[in-house]
């Protein structure tokens, strides 16, 4: 996470000051802040990724380079013509939701017949049954509210309380935050503390920002901000602290930056908000902020980011934000891909819940793509590039343009009016998609719903870690948690 800021012409002590106190405070708080997951019948519970790939050699899933986490909002090389802008993409994207949504709907009355429905007492005391035991572990003396919670979770959103629904949240819950409301800034077991932490973000300040920190009196300066809140940061344990810590950042910048020059002030005032928010991921499901903000505004209920945040910090509030964000995948991979006693399909929600909305999925698409343009893309389940808020953006894809390329004939608009739907259930249904699969299975035989991809995660993973990891680590632990539930009980 790179926030360039322009350092030359500083006219005052007070604008050098505020200038180094944004980079500083972005630089510390973005260190234990962005989006790591956790490392990350007899009803066996396989990956499809293990065993339904394509027999069509290149159909298999591929590994691909860079930072997941970052990708949405880096900057990314395109060529050929520009896509439709931002508001028409939305545009478009508005028309496709009126347009399908009679198929979406139609999903949700199919999820019935997919899982094993139970009543509100039965569902109680199925999951209070195991949810303490290895390896969830989720405390003995709050196993009956985390229980409630999760119940709770799943009726607000709509879904049928059933065992797939209430395994899956119980394990990610498990395998997120070990079942805290508020999750630990540090994994002590990986031998980190605070003090590490903090000693990462000094040498990543130092290195973006080494001729700005050398000019005097900008040491001082910086030793002065650094005394101030490094032994505030030092003495936070968890994540909800650590945003504590930076909301008071911001309320301090946000005092004195009326008093700053314009262009200084407008730095500052861009970067407040990141301040803010610098915790990317919270509560007990670490769920990215701007997709929680997505989900509850979707859901036709109105937050602040305050109000929001604190609300993920609460027990309830946590699961419920979670739960909302694994609706659609679920309902859409239960309705279109499950089949009786086999629970492969909720490896690809897990998964998804990881990687983003739909992504497993979408890299299946991807390789049909793939197969039929014969272009080299990275199958990572992104067809288009989004800002930090997950806007689709105006730049052209490669999977764009190897859609076009396969198509010809059809119109940027038309193909951008079924891809501008990826992150969404109502992708399937679109013209395009149809004439991808269409195309696809005539040339190279029939594909499986979704694969299981292998991405790795890299510069957001080694601010946090110290080392880069797959995200096949974390499927590994999906494994282990969802092979361990009683689903014959």
């Amino acid at each position: 996470m790179a926030h360039r800021q322009s350092n030359n012409h500083l006219s005052s002590v007070p604008a050098m000051k505020h200038c180094l106190a944004v980079a500083a405070a972005i630089a510390l708080c973005a260190t234990l802040c962005l989006q790591i997951p956790a490392t990350a019948g007899e009803m066996r519970v396989v990956s499809d990724g293990e065993q339904s790939n394509p027999e069509h050699s290149s159909a298999q899933p591929a590994e691909t380079s860079g930072s997941r986490p970052a990708k949405d909002g880096e900057e990314e090389k395109s060529s050929g013509p520009k896509s439709a802008p931002d508001s028409t993409l939305l545009g478009l994207k508005q028309e496709g939701f009126v347009r399908l949504s009679q198929q979406v709907q139609e999903e949700e009355e199919l999820v019935l017949g997919a899982v094993h429905p139970l009543s509100n007492e039965d569902a109680y005391q199925w999951l209070a049954g195991f949810i303490s035991s290895q390896p969830l572990n989720c405390p003995i003396r709050q196993q009956r509210d985390w229980t409630q919670a999760i119940i709770q979770a799943v009726e607000r959103n709509g879904l049928p309380v059933c065992k797939e629904i209430l395994a899956l949240v119980a394990s990610i819950i498990s395998i997120e935050s070990g079942f805290h409301v508020d999750p630990p800034c540090v994994d002590p077991s990986r031998g980190h503390d605070m003090a590490g932490l903090l000693e990462r973000a000094d040498k990543e300040l130092r290195e973006k920002y080494g001729t700005f920190l050398s000019v005097p009196p900008v040491p001082h300066l910086y030793n002065l901000y650094k005394d101030r809140y490094y032994s505030q940061l030092l003495g936070c344990s968890t994540e909800g602290q650590v945003e504590m810590v930076a909301r008071r950042m911001a309320d301090e910048l946000r005092k004195d930056s009326a008093r700053l020059p314009g262009f200084v002030k407008t730095v500052v005032d861009r970067e407040i908000g990141k301040i803010s928010n610098v915790v990317r991921t919270k509560g007990s499901m670490q769920l990215n902020f701007p997709r929680a903000k997505q989900v509850m505004r979707a859901r036709g209920e109105e937050f602040t980011d305050q109000e929001l945040s604190d609300y993920m910090y609460t027990m309830q509030g946590g699961v419920d934000v979670g739960v909302a964000a694994l609706k659609e995948t679920f309902v859409q991979y239960a309705a279109r891909y499950a089949t009786p006693d086999n629970l492969s399909w909720l490896f690809f929600v897990g998964m998804d819940y990881h990687y983003g909305p739909f992504s497993s999925r979408n890299m299946m698409e991807q390789i049909r793509i793939r197969d039929l343009s014969g272009r080299k893309i990275a199958l990572d389940g992104d067809f288009l590039h989004y800002d930090e808020e997950g806007r689709p953006q105006e730049k052209n894809s490669e999977t764009f343009q190897a859609v076009r390329s396969i198509f010809p004939e059809t119109g940027p608009d038309e193909i951008m009016s079924g891809l501008v739907l990826e992150k969404d259930p109502h992708y399937i249904y679109s013209g395009i998609h149809r004439a991808i699969a269409d195309n696809h299975s005539k040339r190279f035989g029939e594909t499986p719903f979704a694969v299981i991809g292998e991405l790795w995660m890299g510069n957001n993973a080694r601010l946090k870690h110290g080392f880069t990891w797959k995200t096949r680590t974390y499927l590994n632990k999906l494994d282990r948690y969802l092979n361990a539930i009683p689903w014959d009980q």
